[in-house]
């Protein structure tokens, strides 16, 4: 299998700053004005316990009883990772169900088991979810491109999530040696407005205040406005932005930190997309 671009190469390419836009209007028209979703995906554990039922559902072999995908697998999976407490698993699981993303159902043959099934709306979310991450990478690579992710291929989504799980550890490695990730991606809907801020940015590329609305951000990304102005001041004294009253200026440091991010997330999706690509054809 030929060896994908890396970060710095994705970088390096001319059309990087087009795909960056094409991955913020992406992401923003996913989680802009969506409070409620943005409640149930920007909280570590609720994002980790959604990408692990979608996982543990596309490796389900019914006649192999280690693969079902049990509230007791998904639990240990929570510990082994340090992500949360059964008695908080039981919780986000009965949210998750709550709102139609999850279904329960007795495992065939025993009655006592219960299986963790992702609804077609929960599996339609995280569809449009892959969607985000490769928009940029067909935006910068459009032939051959990356058509699967792009469509909602459901093959491709179970064998992608199969394999990009097993990444996991990999990719907070890469976030926790970003000082600006590192920052923005443990608060709640702090990626987000970091992204929205860089959008603001892009529209001048210049080093000028940016003008914003706390209130305004807040009800975008469900979250309150004092949360918005204690995330900035928090990212201010980080040296990230400078913030002053409503104004706010993206360090140089902060944009490259998205950057790197985002370059590296898509060297990740791309080698996932080719390790999917080549498993689906040894299948056929």
């Amino acid at each position: 299998m030929p060896s994908g671009p890396s970060a710095e190469e994705i970088l390096a390419e001319p059309g990087f700053p087009r795909a960056r836009s094409a991955y913020i209007v992406e992401m923003l028209e996913q989680h802009e004005d969506q409070p409620a979703l943005n409640q149930m995906l920007f909280d570590e554990g609720r994002a980790f316990i959604f990408l692990t039922i979608i996982t543990m559902h596309a490796g389900y072999l019914p006649d192999d009883r280690n693969t079902w995908p049990t509230i007791q697998l998904l639990q240990q999976e929570m510990t082994k990772h340090g992500i949360a407490s059964g008695g908080r698993v039981r919780d986000l699981v009965r949210r998750l169900s709550d709102i139609g993303y999850l279904d329960v159902e007795t495992a065939p043959g025993d009655r006592r088991v219960k299986l963790l099934k992702p609804s077609q709306k929960m599996l339609s979310q995280d569809q449009r979810i892959l969607r985000v991450y490769y928009r940029p990478l067909h935006e910068l690579f459009p032939v051959p491109g990356y058509p699967e992710p792009m469509r909602g291929d459901p093959q491709f989504q179970a064998m992608a999530r199969q394999i990009g799980f097993a990444f996991i550890d990999h990719a907070r490695r890469f976030i926790m040696a970003n000082p600006t990730i590192a920052f923005f991606l443990p608060r709640q809907a702090g990626i987000m407005v970091l992204t929205k801020l860089m959008q603001l940015w892009l529209e001048t590329e210049a080093d000028a205040a940016q003008e914003i609305s706390f209130i305004d951000l807040g009800e975008s990304f469900g979250i309150s406005r004092t949360h918005v102005r204690e995330l900035l001041r928090g990212a201010g004294s980080q040296g990230l932005l400078r913030l002053r009253g409503n104004s706010v200026t993206l360090e140089p440091g902060c944009r490259a930190g998205f950057d790197r991010f985002l370059a590296d997330t898509m060297a990740g999706s791309d080698l996932v997309y080719r390790l999917a690509r080549q498993r689906l054809a040894g299948t056929t």
